[in-house]
Formats: structure tokens, C-alpha cells, sequence
């Protein structure tokens, strides 16, 4: 296993240790075991604080203006929402919490996933289990891999799936006639085209899923990397991704010799023509930039050949939240058919919905269908059929610290 991530887990794991036994509070109890209604009547007239990534101001609008009125009319509910630059801050503000044996927190709810999950599991500091007793728990498929395993990693009840989202890529019609659909075509293609194709720089969140897509192309796998890490498979294959990403690298925008920081930088070369093709996690963002006037009319959505990535987003309730009963009440109506539809219109965030759509009713199947059109969208059933699950967490680490180290190289 790489040194960094020995490092975090056994950081992570002595860190667990050392808690394990302090603090016998309220806090400390697992699992809920209150009846729903008894949840919504301790709820209510009480505050749900949600701390979660603000730099989406869709969400953020989603939130603060058609959720949070919601559940003060509904559920006598104040939401409050506190944003935050990274997921990975919140975890570390629970850990040092958790090591302080603080067993009343300020934080009643986290949008979370992946690593950062992983990373709280191994130090305790999730809620739970709560997710699959939520009376709107009934219209997700929680035996779906998809949605009960988070990067690989079983949720067991911790996390309730709020959104789903999935990689695709984004071109510019009115300059690309045939845009590369897998590795080997992008290779082509970026000799044909110099400085006209670019990537986020790992550990950008975009930067680590395009090199993931890269590794499952390049090694022609899937399946393995959402097994535990197995070092010498890795050792095996890494070399093949290195030797293609350094290959690329000159044709890349200015050589190569620096990448975009984020997935918003990169969308900002693409918006200013500087490139061809950028990339994103929301199907629909390349229609509602071109509906904002940010992106040309040209701009057009299309998923590589064997299928992108697509992962789910939670909500989990941290170990020691002051009012797990109204978080509760918060996420099932978060995870509710009026919310989920909302949620999942082009025109709010475009988050698509983790419900089991087929399980509703006719009418509100026809709503789902119609929350999204125009010529940059895909249909919601080529994506599905082209979904591809998320690396277990060390698998990406490992490819990350590869980059680092073999591409790079700073």
C-alpha cells in the first residue's frame, strides 16, 4: 500500500482507538429506535443546522429558498445552512470533537460522500444506523450497489442517498465534428488539435474522476477497483495510465506545463474558447450554461464509449448532533417525491434523484421525465444504462499520488 495512504488510515484507525469507550452521553447511542411521529414531535420548534460544499449556488438557492421555508411551514423546522470550502473540513472539525470526548456538537447534518465518508466511518463519527427507517426510505432501492455502497464502501444505514449524479463529457460542436469517445481516440485527437484539451489537476474532485475514467479505459476494468486495494495489481498497471497521461501531456493546453485547478477553471477556459472539451458530474450543466448565456449554443453533452462514472450523495448526521430528531425529520423530507422532484429540475439544481422512479405513480413518472430538455441533454435512460460505479477510495488515493509523483512530477 502507498505511504500517504498508510498514513491517513493508520492515523485514522489510532485515532479510533484512542476514543474507543469515552463518553457515555445521548450522543453515543447507535441507531435510531424512536417511531417517526415521535421524531416530527420532538422536531418540531427546533433547528437543523446543515453544514455542506457552498460552491454550488444552485444548490445553495435549492436550500435556502424552497427547502428551508418548507420545513418551517410543514415541520415547524428552522434550517440553517453553513457552507464550507471542502467536505474534508467538517470531518476534521468532528475528529477533533470526537478526540475532546465533545458529545454535543454544533453540527446536525453533512452532505457527504466518498472519502470523506470513509474517513468519518473509521473514526465513529456518524449517526446511525437512521437512513433506511425514514418512512420516504420506501421509494429508494437501498439494495441498489449504486446507492448502498458509497466508492465502493457499504453506507449500512449511515448515509440516506439524496442525489446522484454522473460524469460526462462536454464539446463544442460548432469546433469538434467527432469528439474522442474513448482514450486512445483523445490521444489522437489531442495531436491533431495541441492546446486544445486540458484536464483539472488531481486532487480536484474533476481531476480525480477524469483520471479514474482514464484507468478503467487504459486497463480495461472495472470490476476489480471496487474490491479492496490489492497493491501488486496496482503496481502491475499503474504503468500503463503514467505512460499515457505523460504521452498526452505536450499536446495539452500551454504543453502541459500547468492544468486548470478545479473543474470551474476548466469551465472557464471552455466558456472563453481557450479549449474544446471540459467535463462535469451534472448531465444537465452544459443546457442550463447555454440557458444562462455562459456556454455557446454549439455546446453539446456525450458520454465515452464503456460508460462514466457515477456516484451518490448523502446525508449523514454526525455522532454528536444536538438534534437528531429534527435532522431526521429534515432528510426524510429531503428524500420525499415533492423534494426530489424539485431537486432533480433542470431550471433549480439538475441533482438527479436517488427515488426508485418507477416505484411512483404514473403522473409523478411523468413529471420526473420532464424536468430536463434541450439539444445539450441527454435522456435519463442512456445515462442509467451507461453508469459506471466509483473506485474504492484507496484505488483512486493510489492513482492520485501516481499522478503526483509520475506526471507532474512538482
Amino acid at each position: 500500500m502507498k505511504p500517504k495512504i498508510v498514513a491517513l488510515l493508520t492515523c485514522v484507525l489510532l485515532f479510533a482507538a484512542s476514543c474507543g469507550g469515552e463518553g457515555s452521553g445521548e450522543a453515543e447511542q447507535r441507531g435510531e429506535t424512536r417511531p417517526f411521529p415521535e421524531l416530527e414531535a420532538a422536531a418540531e420548534g427546533t433547528t437543523v443546522r446543515m453544514f455542506a460544499y457552498g460552491g454550488d449556488d444552485r444548490t445553495n438557492a435549492y436550500l435556502d429558498n424552497w427547502l428551508a421555508p418548507r420545513l418551517e411551514e410543514e415541520y415547524g423546522i428552522e434550517f440553517e445552512r453553513t457552507p464550507v470550502g471542502d467536505t474534508a473540513d467538517i470531518v476534521n472539525k468532528l475528529l477533533n470533537e470526537r478526540q475532546a470526548a465533545d458529545n454535543r456538537g454544533t453540527v446536525d447534518l453533512v452532505w457527504v460522500n466518498g472519502q470523506n465518508f470513509y474517513t468519518g466511518s473509521q473514526a465513529d463519527l456518524w449517526f446511525g444506523p437512521f437512513a433506511e427507517s425514514l418512512p420516504n426510505a420506501g421509494y429508494i432501492d437501498y439494495r441498489d450497489r449504486d446507492i448502498a455502497l458509497d466508492f465502493g464502501y457499504p453506507i449500512e444505514g449511515m448515509e440516506a442517498a439524496w442525489s446522484q449524479a454522473q460524469f460526462v463529457m462536454i464539446y463544442n460542436a460548432a469546433e469538434v465534428e467527432n469528439p474522442p469517445r474513448n482514450m486512445e481516440e483523445l490521444r489522437a485527437w489531442t495531436e491533431r488539435n495541441p492546446g486544445r484539451f486540458t484536464y483539472p489537476a488531481p486532487p480536484d474532485f474533476f481531476g480525480n474522476a477524469f483520471i479514474l475514467q482514464a484507468f478503467y479505459d487504459l486497463t480495461n476494468d472495472v470490476a476489480t477497483y471496487g474490491e479492496p486495494f490489492d497493491e501488486q495489481v496496482f503496481d502491475e498497471r499503474v504503468g500503463v495510465f503514467t505512460e499515457y497521461m505523460n504521452d498526452i501531456e505536450p499536446n495539452l493546453w500551454r504543453g502541459g506545463e500547468t492544468y486548470p485547478q478545479s473543474g470551474a477553471a476548466l469551465d472557464e477556459l471552455f466558456q472563453n474558447g481557450e479549449v474544446d472539451l471540459t467535463v462535469t458530474y451534472n448531465p444537465y450543466f452544459a443546457q442550463q450554461q447555454i440557458d444562462a448565456g455562459i456556454f455557446p449554443d454549439s455546446t453539446r453533452t456525450y458520454l465515452l464509449e464503456d460508460g462514466t462514472l457515477s456516484n451518490t450523495s448523502y446525508l449523514a448526521i454526525p455522532f454528536n448532533a444536538p438534534n437528531t430528531a429534527g435532522a431526521q425529520v429534515a432528510v426524510n423530507f429531503m428524500e420525499s417525491p415533492e423534494a426530489q422532484l424539485e431537486l432533480q429540475r433542470q431550471n433549480v439544481v439538475g441533482g438527479l434523484a436517488t427515488l426508485d422512479v418507477e416505484s411512483l405513480p404514473d403522473d409523478l413518472q411523468r413529471d420526473f421525465s420532464d424536468t430536463a430538455g434541450g439539444e445539450a441533454v441527454l435522456p435519463l435512460d442512456r445515462l442509467q444504462a451507461n453508469r459506471l460505479p466509483e473506485a474504492r477510495t484507496e484505488w483512486t488515493l493510489a492513482l492520485q499520488e501516481a499522478w503526483t509523483e509520475e506526471v507532474r512530477k512538482d
